[in-house]
């Protein structure tokens, strides 16, 4: 896996405090945007300085960037713990996918702020290499997933697990999207009924009966 730029405290006074800088900082660039919300007013809603919150996430970008890489860490420990008691298979790898797009359904309402994140990447600003790392980071963490939750039948899945992986990371993104247009209880209802029908097509396909196709 690919070392990170910006190593966060996992245990401490200083785990907790940057857990409500990330909390605070995907309020706001939720309810205001990247360019509405402001350092101090994250600070001020976390209830730490100024100061504090520099000497954790030393820019606006950089502070963008791991709020999105703290929920994916969390999955990733949590079914890395699974496969280490020997829970594998498709069963296994649904519920990965579950836990995945509940972690962006309790953020509904912060979907905004991940989708300005990737815009302002696609636009070249300051953002991109940050957002380069942390898909450098996030790629090897759905591969493995992939490889962990099939161990030993990866070569009967209808692509390699690196190419699986990627279609993965599209399809959260394309939903990522979608709930950002979301208004209202039943259009984020249809964006639930979509992830279902992904994950109903991903369960009957995802196996094949012939040799697959070289990467």
């Amino acid at each position: 896996m690919a070392t990170t730029l910006f190593p966060l405290p996992t245990s401490g006074r200083g785990s907790r405090s940057v857990q409500r800088i990330l909390d605070a900082a995907a309020r706001a660039f939720g309810r205001d945007g990247y360019d509405g919300a402001s350092m101090i007013a994250v600070a001020r809603a976390a209830g730490v300085s100024k100061g504090l919150l520099h000497y954790h996430f030393r820019s606006k970008e950089h502070l963008l960037i791991a709020a999105h890489r703290a929920i994916l860490r969390q999955v990733h420990l949590r079914f890395q713990e699974r496969f280490q008691r020997g829970e594998r298979g498709m069963d296994t790898a649904l519920e990965g996918l579950d836990a995945l797009w509940g972690a962006l359904r309790e953020l509904d309402e912060q979907a905004p702020f991940m989708l300005e994140t990737m815009a302002l990447a696609a636009q070249g600003r300051r953002v991109r290499p940050q957002m380069d790392e942390f898909f450098d980071e996030v790629m090897p963490m759905l591969e493995d997933g992939i490889r962990e939750a099939f161990a030993g039948d990866t070569e009967r899945l209808i692509l390699p697990p690196r190419r699986m992986a990627q279609v993965m990371r599209t399809m959260f993104q394309g939903l990522v999207v979608d709930l950002a247009f979301a208004r209202g209880p039943s259009e984020r209802a249809r964006v639930d009924r979509t992830y279902r029908d992904l994950r109903e097509q991903f369960a009957t396909f995802a196996f094949q009966t012939t040799a697959p196709e070289a990467p």
